[in-house]
């Protein structure tokens, strides 16, 4: 079964080629709103009931993954970015505070650079650390959003990392960081309310629960 998640006003939308499967293991997901066929006009309104306040989320169904992404490229430039859990020598995780949301250090890729490498350098220049080791993959993210009149699908690629309370933290002042924390396991419910769900969904791939 193919299925893509894509974030849209901080609500899921999910390409499937099987809805009631989707459903079935994602017991949520029996609210959204359900459109079969990879058609603009589905995309359209999918898009639309995204934005309206109390909607849950929304489901495109179509036999044809290609199909899905194909519609999916039209509406969104794709971009590719690069970002971290990074957990230092206590088990505490890297948080930043940015836009009165909590968040995870990342950005996009440079040109020609790979993609682990980007997510190594965002995190030092969002967070200031520079003793870093890269970890395994953790899943990738996506969510669109509007820049300078573009439509953009961000992907994001999540790694775990490994860093030092030694490293003076330094947040990136130009992206708009307020702050760089680590905070201990048991004090992130206190936070994860106050972030995206798409960052909700790294930390739980990555192992953490509240």
């Amino acid at each position: 079964m193919f299925t893509q998640k894509i974030y849209v006003n901080n609500k899921p939308l999910i390409l499937t080629t099987n809805a009631r499967g989707y459903v079935e293991t994602h017991s949520i997901a029996g609210g959204y709103m359900l459109f079969t066929g990879a058609f603009s006009r589905n995309f359209r309104l999918a898009l639309q009931h995204l934005e309206k306040s109390g909607t849950l989320g929304a489901i495109i169904e179509d036999v044809s993954p290609k199909s899905l992404q194909e519609q999916l490229y039209e509406l969104y430039q794709p971009v590719d970015a690069g970002g971290g859990v990074v957990v230092n020598e206590d088990g505490a995780v890297l948080m930043i505070y940015r836009r009165g949301k909590w968040d995870l250090p990342k950005g996009k890729r440079d040109d020609g650079e790979d993609i682990a490498q980007c997510a190594m350098r965002e995190v030092s220049e969002e967070t200031g650390l520079t003793k870093l080791k890269l970890g395994e993959k953790i899943c990738d993210t996506y969510h669109v959003y509007s820049q300078y009149g573009q439509s953009l699908l961000k992907c994001t690629s999540w790694y775990k990392m490994v860093g030092t309370n030694k490293d003076i933290l330094s947040p990136q002042a130009e992206e708009n960081i307020e702050k760089a924390e680590w905070l201990a396991e048991k004090d992130l419910r206190f936070v994860v309310y106050k972030s995206y769900e798409a960052i909700r969904e790294v930390l739980v791939q990555a192992g953490y629960k509240w």
